[in-house]
């Protein structure tokens, strides 16, 4: 009978990853979770198809999944340290003036233990399945010297949806803290761009698609933290012409009748973007040519127009 044999990795360190892990050494004040952490990066260096805790000790010498595992679940170190001292090797090493840029992943799942796990929208499927979700924030920027943008993971935040959240027996089983609320997808991404802020990511611009830019309070978090920002919206995305709103403002509030509240101030006429964008002359629209990628040149029509986006209130259902 033939028997498959794994080879092992070898037990030593490789030379480029230790220098690599050497400035996160104090995050780990055992030498065992130090030495865990390195033998789990060598794993998720190598070419498994799958990498777990039980595929990376097949594969890797000199440790054991149960070491793997207590590395992940029950040793003391604070991501958060962890993830900000990645964060800020890897600032010192880009260039910047880059773009934040704010997407969710599916992670698809089967069975109902996995924390935030429900049936629900995977961008990654295109579909409803049962997955958890991922809110994640990326730096993206030119460099200079390559034709390749420079682009990194910043961090990401595990979406927990609200049944989750109201779920006390559900989140003590699986370890979810008690401080930790249900929050809107559009809420974590706000918090990843106070974390980048809080890190000195040196963006310019958040960028991000309609999942998020058909999102109003989004954009006003956005606005109130005066941060430049580029996201898509959906064609039926509500919004209003300048020079109908300068003139709706200057429409005296109709006069109150009886009791109650005053009424209110009628705001200029609603319109949806792409209402806005088809009574445009074809000449308004010019071809801009941004990016040569794998040998095909990126080009579109491109046309600016000054708008303001409404109210949540005020969005089509």
């Amino acid at each position: 009978m033939e028997i498959h044999v794994v080879p092992k990795a070898s037990p030593d360190t490789l030379p480029e990853l230790g220098t690599y892990l050497a400035p996160f050494a104090l995050i780990f004040r055992r030498s065992t979770s130090r030495e865990s952490l390195e033998r789990y990066v060598t794993g998720l260096l190598t070419d498994l198809p799958r990498k777990n805790c039980d595929t990376i000790a097949a594969a890797v010498a000199g440790t054991s999944t149960e070491r793997l595992q207590h590395l992940l679940t029950d040793a003391t170190w604070e991501p958060q340290a962890l993830d900000q001292q990645r964060v800020t090797a890897l600032i010192a090493q880009s260039p910047p003036g880059g773009l934040l840029v704010l997407d969710d992943t599916g992670l698809p799942k089967q069975g109902r233990g996995s924390v935030g796990v429900a049936h629900q929208y995977s961008g990654t499927l295109g579909k409803v399945a049962n997955c958890q979700v991922v809110v994640s924030a990326h730096y993206v920027a030119d460099e200079s010297t390559s034709r390749a943008p420079v682009h990194w993971p910043l961090t990401a935040q595990l979406y927990l949806p609200e049944a989750w959240a109201n779920d006390s027996a559900r989140r003590a089983k699986v370890h979810v803290p008690t401080e930790v609320p249900f929050r809107t997808k559009p809420d974590l991404a706000l918090a990843l761009v106070d974390q980048a802020r809080a890190w000195a990511v040196p963006f310019a611009c958040v960028v991000t698609d309609a999942g998020y830019g058909d999102n109003p309070t989004f954009l006003r978090g956005l606005d109130d933290r005066q941060v430049a920002y580029v996201v898509g919206v959906s064609s039926t995305f509500g919004v209003r012409l300048p020079d109908e709103v300068h003139a709706a403002a200057l429409v005296p509030p109709p006069r109150p009748r009886g009791r109650g509240q005053p009424p209110k101030p009628r705001p200029a006429p609603l319109s949806s973007a792409k209402a806005v964008l088809d009574a445009l002359p074809e000449d308004r629209w010019q071809p801009i040519t941004w990016r040569e990628h794998e040998g095909t040149v990126l080009r579109k029509q491109f046309v600016a127009v000054r708008v303001h986006w409404a109210s949540a209130s005020d969005q089509p259902a």
